[in-house]
C-alpha cells in the first residue's frame, strides 16, 4: 500500500507536531508551521500518523491503494479526480484515484493527512522533516516527482469518511501580536515605534527557517552582534542591516543577533499563513495579556477538537454519494 507523488508542489515535506526536547543537543524542533491546522486534521482522521505540509502550490498524488484523507490549512484549488473538494472533510479514495492540490487561493500552507497513514520511521520521537540536517520525514528532504511512499494498514480507515469540521482559525487580518525581546534595551525608542507603526513585507527569501521582512530599517543603537544564546520560536532577530527576521520552526537553536521582540503563539500561526509579498502589521502586547490570550484560545480550540467526535458534522455531498450507493445495492444495480 502506498501513494505516488506525481507533482511535488512547493516544498512539500512530512511533518507532525515537531521534535520536542532535543534543542539542548542542537536539533531544531521542525514540525508543522500551522500547528492548529495540523491538529484539526489529526483529530478528524483519527490516527497518530504524520501529514504532508505544502506551501503556496500543493502536490498531485496518485493513490496506489485504497485510503482516505483530509486536507486542512489554507484554502487551495484542490480536486479529487477532477472534482473540487473542501477542507476539513474526510474523503474516501480508491486505487488509481488522483488528488491534485493546486495553487493557494487564501493562505499559504496546507496539510494532507491520511486514514491509512504514511509509513515513515520516527527519528528522535518525531516524523518531522528538517531538511537542513537531512533529518526525519521521507529521506530527510522535500518530496520529489515519482517518490513512492508506503502507507500503514489500518482496517478502520473508512470509519470517519464524510465527517467534517468547521473550525475557523481566524486568519482574517495581518495584525501580529509581539512581546518585548531579550535585547529590546539595545534599540532606540524610535526603532521600537517603527516596528509597530509601519507595515513590513514578507520577502521571497523567506522559508521554514525564518521570515525575512522588508520595510523600515530598525537596527540596534550599537552592534547587532551578541554572544550566541538560545533563541525562541518566533524571535525577531535584527542584524546590523536593520531588516527583521522572524525565526520559525526550522530555525537554529542558538543565535548571535539582537532580538527586539518575540511573536506570540497565536501570532505565529497567523503569520505562517501569509505569503511572500504580503504585509505584516506588528502590535505590542504584554506577556500577561499574551498568556491570557493564548490560554483562552487553547481552551476553546480543545473544546472544538473534542466536539469533532462528540458532536460530529458530515458533508452532505458525501452522505448523498453513500445513500446513492446503498439505493443501488438495494436495487441490485451494484
Amino acid at each position: 500500500m502506498s501513494i505516488k507523488i506525481i507533482k511535488p508542489g512547493l516544498f512539500t515535506t512530512v511533518q507532525d507536531e515537531g521534535r520536542k526536547g532535543y534543542m539542548n543537543l542542537g536539533f531544531s524542533e521542525a514540525g508543522a508551521l500551522d500547528k492548529f491546522s495540523y491538529l484539526i486534521a489529526k483529530h478528524l482522521i483519527g490516527n497518530e500518523g504524520p501529514s504532508l505540509e505544502y506551501t503556496i502550490v500543493g502536490p498531485s498524488i496518485q493513490f496506489l491503494s485504497d485510503n482516505s484523507f483530509t486536507i486542512t490549512g489554507g484554502q487551495f484549488n484542490a480536486k479529487l479526480n477532477g472534482n473540487p473538494i473542501q477542507t476539513q472533510v474526510i474523503y474516501e479514495v480508491h486505487q488509481g484515484d488522483i488528488l491534485e492540490i493546486g495553487n493557494a487561493i487564501k493562505g499559504a500552507r496546507g496539510y494532507i493527512t491520511f486514514g491509512q497513514p504514511l509509513d515513515i520511521p520516527k527519528v528522535a520521537n518525531s516524523y518531522a522533516t528538517h531538511t537542513r540536517s537531512k533529518m526525519g520525514g521521507f529521506k530527510g528532504r522535500a518530496l520529489k516527482k515519482d517518490d513512492v511512499i508506503d502507507t500503514v494498514s489500518l482496517p478502520k480507515y473508512k470509519k470517519y469518511v464524510g465527517q467534517a469540521a468547521e473550525i475557523n482559525l481566524n486568519y482574517e487580518d495581518n495584525v501580529i501580536h509581539i512581546v518585548e525581546g531579550p535585547q529590546i534595551e539595545t534599540f532606540s525608542e524610535e526603532a521600537k515605534a517603527k516596528l509597530v507603526e509601519n507595515e513590513f513585507i514578507i520577502s521571497d527569501m523567506s522559508d521554514r527557517m525564518g521570515f525575512r521582512l522588508k520595510g523600515e530599517s530598525i537596527p540596534p543603537e550599537e552592534s547587532a552582534d551578541i554572544i550566541s544564546e538560545p533563541v525562541a520560536l518566533g524571535s525577531i532577530q535584527v542584524p546590523n542591516d536593520g531588516n527583521p527576521i522572524v525565526l520559525l520552526n526550522d530555525k537554529q537553536t542558538v543565535g548571535g543577533y539582537t532580538k527586539i521582540a518575540t511573536v506570540t503563539q497565536l501570532g505565529l500561526n497567523k503569520l505562517v499563513q501569509l505569503q511572500p509579498g504580503e504585509a505584516v502589521q506588528f502590535k505590542w502586547i504584554s506577556i500577561e495579556d499574551a498568556i491570557n490570550e493564548s490560554a483562552t484560545f487553547n481552551e476553546q480550540f480543545e473544546d472544538e477538537l473534542s466536539n469533532i467526535q462528540k458532536q460530529p458534522l458530515y458533508e452532505l455531498s458525501m452522505l448523498r454519494q453513500t445513500s446513492k450507493k446503498l439505493a443501488n445495492l438495494l436495487k441490485g444495480d451494484i
